[in-house]
């Protein structure tokens, strides 16, 4: 069994599933990637992430309808979540992290800045 450490993105831009998952792949982590957001809880916690990057913009379900139904479920409650998104208004963001995401990135982003967040996330839910 790989230690390596699993993050699951949750995105509809294929160029952003593509970009991120070579960068976190090559950073040394085990990635998984969806776009369609129809059984993704159950995605999710198959895949058991340590870490999820979800955008909000998304068809079928939104990320903050995501995160609510995440909030709900005992096994994927305390899985770690960062924002990806376009929308950048204060609103969204404190919406965002009333409902417990730990970070938040308004796209257009520097993806070395969400790596950066990545691992502080990761080494930080590792002490606790």
């Amino acid at each position: 069994m790989s230690d390596k450490k699993r993050i699951f993105i949750v995105d509809d831009d294929q160029a952003v599933l593509v970009s991120l998952r070579k960068l976190l792949e090559l950073s040394g982590f085990c990635v998984e990637v969806a776009s369609d957001t129809r059984d993704i809880v159950s995605r999710i916690k198959l895949f058991n992430p340590h870490l999820i990057l979800l955008d909000l913009l998304m068809p079928v379900l939104g990320g903050l309808e995501i995160c609510e139904m995440l909030n709900t479920d005992r096994a994927a409650q305390a899985i770690p979540i960062i924002i990806l998104s376009a929308l950048g208004k204060e609103e969204d963001v404190k919406n965002a992290y009333r409902l417990g995401v730990v970070g938040y990135f308004t796209k257009p982003y520097d993806f070395n800045d969400v790596l950066r967040e990545v691992n502080k996330t990761i080494a930080s839910k590792e002490q606790r």
